[in-house]
């Protein structure tokens, strides 16, 4: 008999991609998004809470028709140059190592714990991506390190990858999304970076800055493929994608070709909420076979208003399997039609452990994942659609106010039986997803 759950605990990395799937999630999803149309290429150029974390801390149907254009937030944005990507070698095996074994149909998108931050490994059959490199930074815990020793662990099991990335997306420039580029770069042995796609050039108070900006050098000097990506990049509802943002292609190996588009980035508009380096996040879907995910940064309740109606023409894209919920839970980055829009079967949150620690920048001081962001995927009209085992979470009603006499923050506990997943709670988490749809989520290795 099929479980319907989608959780089950196992010590993924040791198993490697070639999982025993056993019993589906899930009947096989069939969600197939608008057919991607490539525009130009750019050039090098990113009720609330009483605390804001901008510094440190987040389809069924026909294609699309092409020819539904939609109108950038800026029409009027200076035209970007074609990128020219690299060509690649095959990549060699360390003399001495079995090859690792891979399951072509399989995909597994690895949300990693690290603290209060973003940092998400896709593996596939013949290649990795890696969404974010952040994580928190405090007494408890340094996210650069975590993510460090998960992409050693990787790496030695997946020796056929040759410690080769194909793509790094920096969302935006927080330092919880780019401060493990240090993990990258000061690597020795070194990762190879191939391609970088990120949201152009850091400001100068923006705390990601380092790390953004020494990622976007290390491809340089390595002569990758780079894309600074602009809202006004984006000229259809199919997103854009090209050979940088979409590098991995396993059908020569026998595998499954994956989709990567790009559906959001820097916004070049003098106005509020568009000056929220959250809503410049590099948003990024990713089709395997049936399986469709989201991630979208930090994005927040306006952004993701103006996101949803830049695509009013056809807003299919945003209809997926697994959401990356944005801003590690925050009650002003879920919104009901946001929700409705993707109607997710999973929902995933990178936040930080809860315990009390009384830092900046952490999920405790933020409150985080807000009761509210999960009562809105909880609810009955397009929130999240599977089941998992029973579990009782600690969420956040209120985060910790300014001032050094602030009263604390507010938790309390609830009964979540849908498929919301948080490392707070979860600790690493891997979403398995086969070509034909069917989903299944490992947690706890």
């Amino acid at each position: 008999m099929n479980d319907p759950r989608a959780s089950r605990k196992r010590p993924l990395l040791a198993a490697g991609l070639a999982l025993a799937l056993g019993a589906c999630a899930t009947a096989p999803a069939n969600r197939e998004p608008p057919a991607a149309t490539a525009s130009p290429e750019p050039s090098p150029a990113t009720a609330s809470e009483p605390t804001r974390d901008t510094h440190p801390t987040a389809v069924d149907g026909a294609a699309a028709q092409d020819s539904a254009t939609v109108t950038p937030v800026r029409p009027d944005a200076p035209p970007r140059h074609t990128v020219v990507p690299r060509s690649y070698p095959e990549p060699a095996t360390p003399a001495g190592l079995p090859m690792a074994s891979a399951d072509p149909s399989t995909m597994v998108a690895h949300f990693i714990n690290v603290g209060q931050g973003d940092a998400i490994l896709l593996e596939f059959s013949c290649g990795a991506v890696l969404i974010d490199t952040g994580g928190e930074r405090t007494t408890r815990a340094r996210g650069s390190d975590l993510l460090r020793s998960y992409l050693e662990e990787f790496f030695g099991r997946r020796h056929d990858l040759s410690r080769t990335l194909d793509l790094v997306v920096l969302s935006h420039p927080h330092s919880d999304h780019t401060d493990g580029a240090s993990a990258l770069v000061e690597a020795d042995p070194a990762f190879d970076v191939l391609n970088l796609l990120d949201d152009g050039e850091p400001g100068s108070h923006d705390s990601g800055r380092k790390g953004q900006l020494a990622l976007q050098r290390y491809v340089a000097e390595n002569e990758g493929g780079y894309v600074g990506l602009s809202e006004s990049d984006v000229k259809n509802v199919s997103g854009v994608s090209n050979a940088v943002i979409d590098p991995v292609d396993c059908r020569r190996t026998g595998g499954i070709d994956p989709k990567i588009v790009a559906l959001w980035g820097r916004v070049d508009l003098d106005v509020g909420w568009a000056n929220d380096r959250n809503n410049d996040s590099v948003v990024v879907r990713v089709d395997f076979g049936k399986a469709s995910f989201l991630f979208v940064g930090d994005m927040e309740h306006q952004g993701l208003s103006a996101m949803l109606e830049s695509y009013e023409a056809d807003p299919r894209i945003f209809d997926v399997d697994v959401l990356k919920v944005g801003h590690h839970g925050s009650m002003n980055a879920t919104t009901p039609d946001f929700v409705r829009a993707t109607s997710p079967k999973i929902a995933v949150i990178q936040a930080g452990d809860t315990a009390f620690i009384n830092e900046p920048h952490n999920a405790y001081v933020y409150g985080h994942p807000n009761r509210a962001a999960i009562r809105m995927l909880l609810a009955d009209d397009g929130g999240v659609s599977m089941a998992r085992e029973p579990t009782q979470v600690r969420v956040g009603i209120k985060g910790k106010g300014l001032g050094a006499d602030a009263p604390p923050p507010q938790f309390t506990r609830m009964r979540l039986d849908k498929a919301i997943y948080s490392n707070s709670w979860d600790g690493n988490i891997a979403v398995v997803a086969q070509a034909d749809g069917t989903l299944e989520v490992e947690t706890e290795y």
